[in-house]
């Protein structure tokens, strides 16, 4: 569950809603029933599935690679 603030958070929490992995909660402010609603959502099993088979394609070395280009530059 992404609880969106400022800046590019919108757009990220937008994007994990997209792919199914998770929920973001409304712009208005937090309440008991709205982080209720999120929360349920986000531990629906269906959500738990697509989260871990997104995870199995996420890269893990991205600090690593980014490196490596910067010091061939």
């Amino acid at each position: 569950m992404v609880l969106p603030q400022i800046f590019d958070q919108h757009y990220w929490a937008g994007r994990v809603h997209d792919l199914g992995i998770g929920t973001a909660h409304p712009p208005a402010a937090p309440a008991t029933g709205s982080l209720a609603t999120a929360l349920a959502h986000a531990l629906r099993p269906d959500v738990a599935a697509r989260a871990r088979s997104v995870a199995a394609t996420v890269r893990t070395d991205g600090a690593a690679a980014a490196a490596r280009r910067v010091l061939t530059f």
